[in-house]
């Protein structure tokens, strides 16, 4: 670990003197830049070997993005690598005028990947499609050192969804709605657990989006949209008891303002509005399960902010986040939301951000990083008062660019995995891939930087490194193994027009768990480290088909993505992509 935290150090040194020396070479490598006018682009053609965007209900986070681009603010790394899941190759392609898309990709343990889609109607002003997407994997052998049996692992994903929008004369109306099943078993069970060991779950959500949004004005005028969205999400059994899992029903209420006073500075009004109701359900010892209780909780975010952006070298954004809660802890947060962007030389950007807030937790988005949560699960809604960080960008030169980035969070109540007593692999009670959740509070610092390098359009290059130390109660969160120093490696490459290569490595050390001794203190047990390199192709035969391959865990190492929860192993998926 001490050579790592020394790479990390270096690289950091390195990125520095990588950038100036690089803008010493400015002269005789000047780049040029256009931009042009943004055309908006229509996303059902483009779902062909993306996972549709709907899938992850949108949810408030408490801060709202403030990000200016994607090097200003550090994406936050996945809660574990992407094991072999079956999804096909993600690669983005260009706008097609073709109303339709299929694709269906098959491979080892029979991980199977399948979408199509169609626009039914495709006017100038009315657009109407619908959509349906398949993940499923049926012989996982997912063993894990942290589990002494372990069953194959399967799930079958679907999500079939449908979007409407029609533009008028002073606006644009717009509903998209979809239905959620995911049937799927628990995959690492101890052989002596009391319920039976090929005992599976299932989920069943449903969600619909119905929004308005005004013309766009450019440089002086009102900007609005307003949204109604509705979100089912529900266990149907329990696992622990003969009796069903909880649920919820979600209201959501969003309306967005933003006034142009000048074509550099401009006034806005967020407002957010969440009503959750949970649904707990209880064995009362007969045949029939009992509903033992409601839970409602509402939160109001109120966000007003000033921004100024005179198009040359400042940006600043200033407001702040007030949340007013209704039987969910204080009624009343203030937290910032304040992003700045400053232009110290041509070629070095300095950069910063504070945020905060309340962050509303539900069953459905806490699925969707993990779909083992306990069906017992009921989620408890966490707040930022301050999440800072900052730093600088140097570049872009000759095709380089090097970002340098720290920052210092404090959170109250966050969810994070938890076992309840020293874990062992004889412990049959952990041995079920079932993730049981604690709050904690945490606070923490990380520093972490990125260099990238774009060769025209051949090839696009990237690494990324981050680092956060982490305890018991204290880390900057990085996801639910809490690792302390994250490696990210990307390379693309576009040797011909038609083929796409993709070359993927991330790891993770010094990853943990949190657990409780027979005194009920918190300890932290070890996770294996990840070590996982990938690579992909996509291939356009032409307008029409189009192949993809997909190779996961290519060195074949064994990790938890969560306690007792192993990964596939190495794994190969192909497959066909039609355009009509």
């Amino acid at each position: 670990m001490l050579k790592m935290k020394r790479f990390c150090i270096s690289f950091i040194l390195i990125s520095l003197v990588c950038g100036m020396v690089a803008g010493q070479e400015k002269e005789l490598n000047k780049e040029i830049t256009i931009d042009s006018e943004f055309v908006p682009v229509e996303q059902k053609a483009a779902k062909v070997n993306m996972l549709p965007e709907v899938y992850r209900p949108q949810v408030s986070d408490g801060a709202g993005s403030i990000g200016y681009s994607d090097w200003a603010v550090p994406s936050e790394v996945p809660t574990s690598a992407v094991t072999l899941s079956p999804y096909g190759y993600n690669t983005s392609r260009d706008f097609s005028l073709h109303r339709g898309y299929f694709e269906f990709g098959i491979g080892t343990c029979l991980n199977m990947t399948g979408s199509a889609g169609y626009r039914l109607v495709d006017l100038d002003h009315t657009k109407l499609g619908i959509w349906l997407q398949h993940n499923s994997t049926w012989t996982g052998k997912n063993k894990s050192e942290n589990s002494l049996y372990a069953v194959d692992q399967h799930w079958n994903d679907n999500v079939l969804g449908i979007d409407f929008s029609h533009r008028f004369n002073k606006g644009t109306l717009s509903a998209n709605a979809f239905y959620h099943y995911d049937n799927f078993n628990y995959f690492g069970r101890s052989a002596n657990d009391w319920y039976a060991i090929d005992s599976t779950q299932s989920v069943n959500e449903f969600r619909i989006d119905v929004g308005w949004k005004g013309l766009y004005h450019e440089d002086e005028g009102l900007n609005y949209s307003f949204n109604a969205i509705y979100n089912y999400f529900g266990f149907s059994n329990d696992i622990f008891e003969p009796t069903q899992g909880n649920s919820e029903n979600h209201l959501k209420l969003k309306l967005n303002g933003d006034f142009a006073s000048s074509d550099v500075s401009h006034i806005g009004l967020d407002v957010a509005f969440d009503f959750i109701n949970y649904n707990i359900h209880h064995y009362n010892g007969l045949e029939e399960s009992t509903v033992v209780g409601h839970e409602n909780r509402g939160i109001l975010k109120v966000a007003p902010y000033y921004a100024y952006n005179n198009g040359n070298r400042l940006s600043l954004s200033l407001g702040v986040n007030f949340d007013v809660s209704f039987n969910d802890g204080a009624a009343f947060r203030l937290a910032p939301k304040v992003k700045f962007r400053y232009d110290l030389l041509r070629g070095l950007q300095f950069f910063a951000e504070a945020k905060g807030g309340k962050s509303v937790n539900t069953l459905s988005r806490m699925f969707s990083d993990n779909r083992y949560v306990s069906p017992q699960t009921l989620p408890v809604n966490s707040y930022t008062p301050l999440d800072v960080q900052g730093g600088f960008k140097v570049g872009p030169f000759a095709g380089f660019n090097a970002t340098l980035y720290g920052g210092w969070a404090k959170i109250k109540n966050v969810m994070m995995p938890a076992l309840y007593v020293n874990p062992t692999p004889q412990e049959d009670c952990f041995n079920r891939s079932i993730s049981h959740y604690a709050t904690f509070d945490m606070k923490g610092w990380k520093v972490g930087g990125e260099l990238a390098y774009s060769f025209r359009t051949l090839a696009d290059a990237s690494i990324g490194l981050t680092y956060s130390p982490q305890e018991e109660d204290k880390g900057y969160v990085m996801g639910d193994d809490r690792a302390e120093l994250v490696l990210d490696v990307k390379l693309m490459l576009h040797p011909i027009d038609d083929l796409s290569i993709f070359v993927g490595y991330q790891y993770r050390s010094d990853r943990s768990v949190i657990f409780t001794d027979n005194a009920g203190e918190w300890l932290t047990q070890d996770l294996q480290d990840v070590n996982y390199l990938s690579l992909g192709a996509n291939y356009r035969l032409n307008d029409i088909v189009g192949f993809f391959l997909h190779v996961d865990n290519l060195l074949n190492k064994r990790w938890d993505s969560h306690y007792g929860m192993g990964v596939q192993p190495i794994g190969v998926l192909g497959g066909v992509s039609l355009l009509f």
